[in-house]
């Protein structure tokens, strides 16, 4: 800005024939220019200070105002001297100076306390934006808990339905194996803990429950668990196989008399994770949209994956050609916690 202003000043008085040295008048407009460089910290604290607001604003202008007039008056004093200083022509006046240069001193202060406010307001967005994230990211966390929580008591009915149904066939020895698994299952359920654990931990949980169905139904029930290696360590939701497991030895298992078959299997395709639940046996069985409307676990699953990936997940059940159901799951695979206050709404 001492630049173009230096050389204008010194083009313009070598064609009105008054030439003045470039150095003269680069001195000159450095010193305004560094001047309100030293200005600046000082405006930016009053804007600080005093914020133009909703409240008192004309009180608020009237006093920067009165600001602005008094670095004007302060800018024109030192410009008066150094002009005498450095000889850069004719004396000048101080209220000729402070007169001449008050447009675009006032100009100045003002453009900086704007500046001021802006940083302030932006700063005040970015911190509202901060704290909406962390909200909305808290009630998530608590719609996720509230979720989990609803398959608590829908899996405890089921299987202590199973021990009634044992106890009254005189299977005490198994009822007692199932209740003791019970135990351990609901240990495991209860237990506080991340939004989402690694896949193996999951599995495990899966092959606990499965356990205790393998004495409800015996020889009725095969059950077959597979993952690949890398896939062991993605991140999931708790409790994500099990409604599906559920669902898919209620409606592929206990509907039939013919014995019957569960995989559970896990793959990694690039960047997704693959959950593949399924259910096979000879015979009929209900179809697949008939077992989607029907219990609490599907739909549980469903809200459950769309907070916590929003449209990066999909829950998909079809039909299979012997009768069964097969129940697929696709979310991001990640093995680090992933931004779930974002991701059900943004997508990214």
């Amino acid at each position: 800005m001492a630049l173009v202003a230096a050389s204008q000043r010194h083009f313009f008085q070598a064609a009105v024939g008054r030439p003045i040295p470039f150095t003269a008048s680069l001195a000159d407009a450095l010193q305004s220019c560094w001047l309100w460089a030293a200005f600046t910290p000082a405006i930016l604290g009053l804007a600080r200070r005093y914020r133009i607001g909703r409240r008192r604003v004309w009180g608020t202008l009237a006093l920067h105002l009165a600001f602005s007039v008094g670095f004007a008056g302060l800018d024109a004093v030192l410009d008066t001297a150094l002009y005498r200083t450095l000889e850069l022509g004719p004396a000048r006046s101080l209220a000729s100076t402070f007169f001449g240069n008050s447009f675009i001193n006032l100009f100045s202060y003002f453009a900086v306390v704007a500046i001021g406010h802006a940083l302030q307001y932006y700063g005040l967005y970015v911190e509202r934006e901060l704290a909406a994230t962390r909200l909305e990211a808290q009630l998530l966390g608590a719609q996720v808990r509230a979720l989990e929580m609803q398959l608590h008591p829908h899996f405890l009915f089921n299987t202590l339905h199973t021990v009634a149904s044992l106890v009254r066939a005189g299977r005490n020895p198994e009822a007692v194996r199932m209740i003791a698994g019970l135990s351990d299952l609901l240990r495991a359920s209860l237990r506080e803990g991340p939004a989402e654990i690694p896949l193996r931990e999951e599995l495990a949980f899966v092959e606990r429950y499965l356990a205790i169905e393998q004495i409800r139904f015996q020889d009725r029930l095969e059950t077959v668990v597979t993952a690949e290696p890398e896939a062991l360590d993605a991140l999931v939701p708790p409790l994500i196989l099990q409604p599906l497991v559920e669902n898919a030895i209620r409606h592929g298992i206990e509907r039939r008399a013919a014995p019957g078959r569960v995989v559970v299997a896990a793959v990694r395709q690039n960047g997704t994770l693959v959950l593949r639940v399924q259910d096979s046996s000879s015979g009929s069985s209900p179809a697949p949209a008939t077992r989607e409307g029907g219990g609490i676990g599907l739909s549980n699953t469903h809200t459950r994956l769309r907070h916590l990936y929003g449209d990066r997940q999909r829950l998909e059940l079809s039909g299979t050609g012997d009768g069964g159901a097969v129940a697929l799951v696709e979310l991001p695979y990640h093995r680090e916690p992933l931004d779930h206050g974002t991701a059900a709404h943004t997508g990214r």
